[in-house]
């Protein structure tokens, strides 16, 4: 079963757009990969030399009663660098796993707010901290971006301050230091905003 749709104007690196509807009761499992074109867009975006490959293995599944999908991953990427110091090329292989929650928004996002209040009576006003997923990321317009999804948990992998084996930096030496991507907004938030927006005119 193919899960991927495509969506115009997602103005990302790299997008794997899935309809969130897609993901049931039963664990959907799938892999992913960027093209060519989209490998030296992604390098460009980390600010590094390049990305030689890079693939990710998900399975999704709803949970809650079905108000939540839960992802989960691992992925694995081959990169190369400057060495901070030397401003040698260096090649890194870098792997992770991870997982992510991601609910519909009127009815997760109100299921959460109604059991922090609860929390919060108990604690006598104060807010508690809630686990990630009992606070899911909303799902917009029914869609879930797997690509985008995967690029933050990339860019949480590479190393800002790579050095190559051997090299360590002199006495007063400060290393270069790598930016880091901008924070990005879900694809379909503007067209949320949009939706809420004439919903109160």
């Amino acid at each position: 079963m193919t899960l991927s749709v495509e969506i115009p104007g997602a103005e990302l690196p790299w997008s794997h757009i899935i309809e969130a509807d897609k993901a049931g009761n039963e664990i959907e499992t799938l892999t992913i990969t960027p093209n060519a074109q989209q490998l030296k867009a992604l390098a460009e975006h980390y600010d590094i030399d390049s990305i030689d490959n890079l693939s990710a293995d998900l399975t999704l599944k709803r949970i809650r009663g079905g108000l939540v999908v839960h992802i989960t991953g691992h992925f694995a990427a081959d990169i190369q660098q400057q060495c901070v110091v030397s401003l040698e090329p260096i090649q890194t292989h870098i792997e992770e796993d991870f997982e992510a929650w991601y609910g519909d928004t009127d009815q997760a996002v109100s299921f959460t707010k109604a059991k922090q209040q609860k929390e919060m009576q108990k604690q006598h006003g104060e807010a508690p901290i809630v686990p990630e997923q009992d606070d899911p990321e909303p799902i917009i317009d029914g869609k879930l971006d797997l690509g985008d999804i995967v690029m933050q948990f990339v860019s949480l992998a590479i190393d800002p301050y790579p050095t190559k084996q051997g090299i360590e930096l002199g006495e007063g030496e400060v290393p270069a230091v790598r930016e880091p991507a901008p924070e990005r907004k879900n694809p379909f938030a503007k067209l949320q905003e949009w939706k809420d927006k004439q919903g109160k005119e």
